[in-house]
Order: C-alpha cells, then sequence, then structure tokens
C-alpha cells in the first residue's frame, strides 16, 4: 500500500458522498485487452476503498464475459490491502452479482476474488475441469531465494494441465521448462527496488465446448518500472550501452515513441540487463528469459482452430504485445555499442527487425495510465491435436 501511495495510484482530490458504491465490471476486464480502462478502474477502486464515507461496493460481474487473470488479481490484492486497512477505522463490506459467463464464474471461484476472500468452497460448482495454481508471493531483496522451488512447482502445475489433454513433459522438456521460469521468477525477485512485491498465479480451464483448454499465467512485480530500473539503478555498462542505444531513436522521438518506452524495448533484448556486467562472474550472460517464455510455448500454446498465444507486458506507461507477428530472430552484430559482437537474439516489433528503428505501433504502445510496476500476462492453449501434429511435423525436418 505504501507503493501504491508514493505513486499516487489514487486520484487526487476524489470527494465521495455516497455510502455505497456500484462498480461495474466491464465485458472484458483484461489488462492486456483494455489496459487503460482497466488500469483507471482499478485506481478507481482503490480510491473508492480508502474513502470512509464508503461503506459498501457492490462489485457487478453479471456482464462480463472475459475475465484476465492479471486483472483479476491485481484487484484482488488492492480490496486485501484495502479491507486491511479499513479494519483501523470503518470497516469496508464487499458485495456481488455473479458473471453469466460460466468460464469467468470459475475463475472468480476458484482463482479470483471470492477464491481469496475464502468463500469460493461455499458455492458449488465443477471443478473437475479446473486446474489451478494458487498466488504465491514474495519480497524484492528477500533472504529467501523462492525463483528455484516456485519454477519446479509452476513446471508441475503445467504437467497436471498437460493431463487433461492426456499428454505430461518428458524429462527434457521439464528441466528446460524449470530453467526458463526460474530465470523470469529470479527477474521478478531481483528487480523492483525496496518496498516492491512480486506474485505469480495460473488458471487453466477445459473449454466446456471445444477439444482444448485455456491457460492464464501471471508475473507481477509492485515496484519500479522496466524503464526506472534501467534509468536510475544500472551498472556501468548497462549505461554505455543504453546511451548510444537512446542516441541512435533519438531522432525518431515522437508522443508515441518516447525513452521510456525504447529503454523498456532494449530491456526485452538477449543479454540485456540492468545488472550485466562482463567484469562480475555470473552476470556477463544476464538477460531476459520472458521472450523465450513466450518463444517456446507459441511451439505448443496454439490450438487446431487457429488460437494463438498471447503475452502481453505492461511496465510504467508502455505496452508490449506479443501475438506471434513478429517473432525474435538472430542478428548478427560487430562491434556494436550496445549488443556488442557474435550473434544476439533480437525482437524489434517492425518488418525488418531492425533494432534501430520504431517498432510498430500495434505491438508497442504508449499508455495513458500509469502502472506502478510490472505486469506480464500470458494467455495461451493446449490442444493435443494441435501438439502431436507438430510433434510429427519436427520429426520430419
Amino acid at each position: 500500500m505504501q507503493h501504491l501511495e508514493n505513486e499516487n495510484f489514487s486520484f487526487p482530490k476524489c470527494v465521495i458522498h455516497e455510502s455505497r458504491l456500484t462498480v461495474l465490471i466491464p465485458v472484458s476486464f483484461s489488462i492486456s485487452e483494455q489496459p487503460d480502462v482497466t488500469i483507471e478502474l482499478l485506481r478507481e477502486l482503490y480510491t473508492f476503498g480508502k474513502c470512509e464515507n464508503v461503506e459498501e461496493i457492490l462489485l457487478d460481474y453479471s456482464e462480463c464475459e472475459f475475465l484476465g487473470l492479471s486483472a483479476s488479481t491485481i484487484m484482488d490484492i488492492i480490496l486485501i490491502i484495502i479491507v486491511e486497512y479499513r479494519k483501523k477505522t470503518k470497516k469496508l463490506k464487499l458485495f456481488g452479482k455473479f458473471p453469466k459467463n460460466q468460464m469467468v464464474k470459475d475463475i472468480l471461484l476458484e482463482s479470483g476474488l471470492l477464491h481469496h476472500l475464502n468463500f469460493g468452497h461455499k458455492i458449488e460448482y465443477d471443478k473437475h475441469n479446473v486446474e489451478k495454481f494458487d498466488v504465491v508471493s514474495g519480497e524484492v531483496g528477500g533472504n529467501d531465494k523462492l525463483s528455484g522451488t516456485i519454477a519446479t512447482e509452476l513446471t508441475d502445475y503445467f504437467n497436471r494441465c498437460l493431463l487433461h489433454q492426456g499428454m505430461k513433459l518428458n524429462n527434457d522438456g521439464i528441466l528446460f521448462l524449470v530453467t526458463l521460469l526460474g530465470e523470469v521468477i529470479d527477474n521478478c525477485e531481483i528487480h523492483g527496488g525496496e518496498q516492491a512485491t512480486w506474485y505469480t498465479q495460473g488458471h487453466y480451464e477445459d473449454n466446456p465446448i471445444k477439444t482444448y483448454g485455456e491457460m492464464q499465467l501471471l508475473f507481477l512485480n509492485l515496484g519500479k518500472t522496466i524503464y526506472e530500473g534501467l534509468e536510475y539503478d544500472s551498472s556501468k555498462e548497462t549505461k554505455e550501452r543504453l546511451e548510444y542505444f537512446y542516441e541512435r531513436h533519438r531522432k525518431f522521438l515522437s508522443p508515441n515513441w518516447n525513452k521510456e518506452m525504447i529503454f523498456t524495448v532494449f530491456a526485452l533484448q538477449e543479454g540485456i540487463s540492468r545488472l550485466r556486467d562482463k567484469n562480475v562472474e555470473g552476470y556477463e550472460t544476464r538477460g531476459t528469459g520472458t521472450v523465450s517464455l513466450i518463444e517456446n510455448l507459441s511451439l505448443i500454446g496454439k490450438c487446431d482452430d487457429g488460437q494463438v498465444p498471447e503475452m502481453t507486458i505492461i511496465s510504467g506507461r508502455t505496452y508490449i504485445k506479443f501475438d506471434g507477428r513478429y517473432e525474435m530472430e538472430a542478428k548478427r552484430f560487430k562491434n556494436d555499442p550496445a549488443f556488442g559482437s557474435g550473434k544476439k537474439k533480437i525482437i524489434a516489433f517492425n518488418r525488418e527487425n531492425e533494432i534501430y528503428k520504431p517498432p510498430d505501433s500495434k505491438n508497442v504502445q504508449k499508455l495513458d495510465e500509469n502502472f506502478p510496476g510490472t505486469v506480464i500476462s500470458l494467455r495461451f492453449y493446449l490442444d493435443k491435436r494441435y501438439i502431436q501434429k507438430e510433434k510429427g511435423e519436427r520429426k520430419h525436418e
């Protein structure tokens, strides 16, 4: 809560006279699909909840057709800390209307607000088609390094979801996924600054009218944005690389391509990290595994009727969407001040995959609202037919 206060997350000078408020959850409550609308609603809830004049909030899910796990979890975190905060003065009561959509209702009961408030078990529903990974959280800079343990638990969870399709990972697949997830969670543990908190959660559900299942994964860091970490807390080597990279983009600066966005895209490239230092053992190869995660999930995360996996990163006022339109490709550099020499995997989000040109505005956007941290949202599919077909084609390559 202190972090949200420091970031001015509530609306300033907002006067509320009503004691009972209704918040309509939109048709698509998703920070990936409607980032500005969703962040604005989250700020409204935070502002309403802190106001002692407000005694009751009714959350109306009745028209919601898609409940994004990230939006849902962030809202739950905000409401839970507000309810705790209000216990010191005048208690806040929460009420709600159930969604008509069954899959939205399942998320709400199994992985959403009712579950987090310990009310989900009081309502009967079919749990056989749902697998959840409960919220795990930690503090940045904490004494216990959880990345290895959580990565193993997430891999076990992924295997349980695969069993719904009559499949499972082999030993090589388990080792690969543990390593990949471990790097993503390690980034959450290392970055974020003082008072930062990180979270991860998962939800899988069999589609009742399709043969495949749908999975959502969340990695959330409430703390410094990617840009803030690079700008104010980077190694000397990374600062030098950043300065060169930014200078190359200066001529392209516009209201839709600014310094924050430039730094955030730079952070996604292979070998780039605010802690990177070729002179420190273990840090010379640092870089994010986040893009590698979606890159590899895209190999199995599609389904036979054409649905493709998506990942979004929201950090500060920068929105980045991975939808298969642009992919990482190995590019060769020679004595490049930002990327050194040799092959590096690059995703520039433009047709030429030219990292020194601006990205496609459909995939990298500037937000009106500011999110006080970083959200990584994944949505992909598990379809036995597609996975078997993909395996067969790869055998013949």
